[in-house]
């Protein structure tokens, strides 16, 4: 019953954004960054993707609201990229992703694919005055790629 009443009352959060890598970044550091934000970002039930193309960040966080708030403020402040371009930042029911995934070939496996497949619906119904540019991110990523 406790754990029910905890998970009730949390307040969850969902961010995206795209940036641009910075020139000195390498295939090296890009791969050790994905490694870190993954575990990182798992161990802290947060939940999402970080895709990279052709120079360019795209992340969709989802997780408790403070957690994910900070975040944020700390990718900000990281000299890894720039120009960051907030698309969202909303509440949100429940996570769409159920782990972090990162990677250079962004979706690679079936179930990565269909949970950002139900992302995308979800943000269709709940947000659609931003679901054309999410959708559209998504998917020139995956082209890229």
């Amino acid at each position: 019953m406790l754990n029910l009443i905890n998970t009730i009352s949390i307040m969850w959060q969902t961010i995206s954004y795209v940036s641009t890598a910075s020139r000195f970044l390498t295939n090296s550091d890009i791969n050790e960054l994905f490694e870190f934000v993954k575990i990182n970002n798992n161990s802290l039930n947060i939940t999402g993707i970080l895709m990279y193309s052709d120079g360019n960040f795209f992340q969709i966080l989802e997780g408790e609201k403070t957690l994910i708030k900070d975040l944020f403020q700390n990718i900000l402040a990281d000299s890894r990229h720039y120009d960051v371009i907030k698309i969202f930042d909303h509440e949100m029911i429940q996570p769409s992703f159920s782990k972090y995934n990162s990677s250079f070939t962004t979706i690679n496996r079936k179930s990565e694919h269909l949970e950002l497949k139900s992302f995308l619906e979800k943000e269709r119904t709940n947000n659609p005055e931003t679901f054309n540019s999410v959708s559209y991110l998504t998917n020139k990523f995956m082209q890229l790629s």
